[in-house]
């Protein structure tokens, strides 16, 4: 059988529809597929940085309570959106950038806290990685009761 001339045409016309539908598709599922990538590594990234200043906040908590002369060591992990961290009086801070947005994420402890965490952000931005911090208490002077916190 043979297809007339005028047809030949038609044909052509409907797979290129059909390729520029299928293309439409893929695009949509592509966005929604990158755009749910991006949230869950902004999501993980603000979940591993609460891990992080909780577990920072329970031990200096836990050698406040003990005293002198208590001393721990944890481990931290500190993610790849970290803008800034700082440890003032009693408050452990970090600072997440998520995409255009920034949030801080904090906590608060019972006794005041001291401590060199430089080595983690320098002024170049901070380091992305796993870090042993030595907590450990100072001996009291005038009736205070502080905590010292350093990067091992």
């Amino acid at each position: 059988m043979k297809i007339p001339k005028n047809k030949k045409g038609q044909a052509s016309l409907e797979y290129m529809v059909m390729l520029a539908l299928s293309l439409g598709i893929f695009a949509a599922i592509l966005y929604v597929t990158n755009s749910m990538i991006t949230s869950s590594n902004t999501q993980i990234g603000a979940d591993a940085t609460s891990r992080a200043v909780e577990g920072i906040r329970e031990a200096a908590d836990f050698i406040y309570t003990h005293g002198h002369p208590s001393k721990t060591q944890i481990n931290i992990m500190i993610p790849s959106n970290i803008e800034n961290i700082s440890i003032q009086n009693n408050i452990v801070r970090m600072g997440v950038s998520s995409g255009l947005s920034y949030t801080d994420i904090y906590r608060v402890t019972k006794g005041n806290m001291t401590g060199d965490i430089s080595s983690i952000c320098p002024a170049g931005g901070c380091h992305e990685g796993y870090y042993v911090l030595d907590v450990k208490s100072i001996d009291p002077a005038a009736g205070s009761y502080d905590i010292n916190i350093t990067v091992v």
